[in-house]
């Protein structure tokens, strides 16, 4: 009698392995569907997910850079450089080039003078026209120039080729010979050489001590 119910013992143990190898794939394969179906379930908002937004065709047209450096040569080729914190470069209806006119955020433009003087401009926002080598700055525009003058306006248009600046706001500006102003703007040529202060127009001189 023992040994029959060592036999149905076996046989249901048998049974019960067969069946657990059966259940066991299907049981992995369940969990396996559940985790992956699991965020479609419950999704978690505050998980990073990407969206589809919808994009004009401006938007597809526009190419925005972090960082840029454009890097030129004027008529002389002597070399200048404009960089920024960021351009935006838009594709505009019938421009020779896709990238003509570049609008800048906190432009900085460095040119080089004949005898290795040189000259910095800023400006909160600018505009390049990479075409024409022509920089409009606008916004709080500071000039720099090696010899230690500095000079403040609003608005300015740098012509790149020709190393000219130029302006038609008022504008001031010190340095170690004096201080000046003008009304109706200025011009400066010959790689900054030439200072031209246009409409009334103020310079206080001070000589080597410092008296005005």
């Amino acid at each position: 009698m023992a040994a029959a119910v060592s036999v149905r013992q076996v046989q249901s143990r048998s049974r019960w392995v067969a069946a657990a190898r059966l259940m066991l794939p299907a049981t992995a394969l369940t969990l396996l569907a559940v985790l992956l179906a699991w965020p479609s379930l419950f999704p978690d908002e505050k998980r990073f997910r990407l969206s589809k937004l919808p994009v004009t065709r401006e938007e597809e047209a526009t190419v925005r850079m972090l960082n840029p450096r454009f890097v030129g040569t004027d008529d002389q080729q002597r070399p200048y450089t404009v960089t920024a914190t960021e351009a935006t470069q838009l594709a505009i209806p019938g421009a020779v080039t896709q990238d003509s006119q570049i609008l800048l955020t906190q432009p900085k433009a460095d040119l080089t003078g004949a005898k290795g003087d040189w000259v910095q401009l800023s400006a909160h926002e600018g505009r390049y026209d990479k075409e024409h080598g022509l920089l409009t700055l606008s916004g709080a525009v500071t000039l720099f120039h090696d010899s230690g003058y500095e000079m403040h306006t609003e608005q300015s248009q740098v012509d790149l080729t020709r190393k000219r600046v130029a302006g038609i706001l008022p504008i001031t500006g010190q340095g170690p010979s004096g201080d000046l102003s003008a009304e109706d703007g200025f011009e400066i040529i010959d790689k900054g050489q030439k200072i031209f202060l246009l409409g009334r127009s103020r310079v206080v001189l001070r000589d080597g001590g410092g008296a005005s």
